[in-house]
């Protein structure tokens, strides 16, 4: 019995010295925390100086002053967020993306101790989505919004003349149900789209409109040729089960057989339907 009490009592002498330098390593973390971020406070290293590059004023302007509200406060209300040693970079640079669409990328850096900055880059505007569904019977385009060559809205558009942007329609992959920024056409089906409209444009003429079904079927409107000034506001349907090329060799060719010496038809062309194969088929005014 006296051997246990004195074990015991051994356990809790080597219990209470370990309680006591745990105690003490505890205070003095609590102390250089502290000391940290009153340090962290120092004029010298206080950020008073933000340069945008890449963007216009107006977003420059807008830019400028969200980065200073994430700048304002503290970290764990102690370390400050205005030092040029502890700037949120990746909260800075993911917190544009989301707020700008327009915005393509964001780098923030540290300049010196006073100074960050920020380089953008913004999307370009490619074409214009101007609705799920096109609708022939009405007299006025309906609004319109920016998108880059990926298919990525990024912006209200404004109203532009007819042959500026090539409009598109088509169901969107929408980010938040019933928003419309910040979502994107189906990346595959409108690319595939695209790339055939850029081979119209280069061999035929200029495309108009685009139209992709979720079903997988499209349309797309020339708007004018000066090679065959016939195909004007002409539709030709298509699907994906022949890739761009084939499609492009295919109409070429259906052409020269149907409009020999590129004279056009008696009746006005309406269609081009290639969704059979090899096979053209060509629909005219009744």
């Amino acid at each position: 019995m006296e051997r246990f009490s004195q074990t015991f009592a051994s356990v809790r002498e080597h219990f209470g010295a370990w309680l006591r330098v745990a105690l003490i390593l505890i205070i003095l973390s609590c102390l250089f925390f502290v000391a940290g971020g009153g340090v962290s406070h120092n004029e010298k290293w206080r950020i008073n100086q933000i340069n945008i590059s890449g963007t216009d004023m107006g977003t420059s302007e807008q830019i400028h002053a969200l980065v200073g509200e994430m700048l304002e406060g503290n970290y764990y209300f102690v370390y400050a967020r205005n030092n040029s040693h502890l700037i949120p970079i990746n909260e800075i640079e993911k917190s544009l993306l989301e707020t700008y669409p327009r915005l393509l990328s964001t780098l923030v850096s540290r300049t010196n101790e006073h100074t960050i900055s920020i380089a953008v880059t913004e999307r370009k505007p490619y074409a214009l989505w101007c609705g799920e569904v096109f609708h022939p019977e009405l007299s006025a385009l309906p609004d319109c919004w920016f998108i880059d060559s990926d298919g990525f809205i990024f912006d209200e558009a404004p109203m532009f003349s007819r042959g500026v942007y090539i409009y598109v329609y088509g169901k969107l992959n929408e980010k938040n149900s019933g928003e419309i920024l910040q979502s994107t056409l189906p990346s595959g089906r409108y690319v595939f789209a695209d790339n055939f409209a850029k081979l119209i444009q280069t061999n035929i003429g200029k495309p108009f409109q685009i139209e992709i079904s979720p079903e997988g079927q499209y349309s797309m409107t020339i708007l004018s040729s000066s090679q065959h000034p016939f195909l004007g506001w002409v539709t030709i349907r298509f699907d994906a089960e022949s890739s761009a090329e084939t499609l492009l060799k295919n109409l070429t060719s259906s052409i020269a057989v149907q409009f020999p010496d590129n004279l056009p038809h008696k009746k006005q062309l309406l269609y081009i339907d290639m969704r059979f194969g090899n096979k053209v088929i060509f629909g005219f005014e009744e």
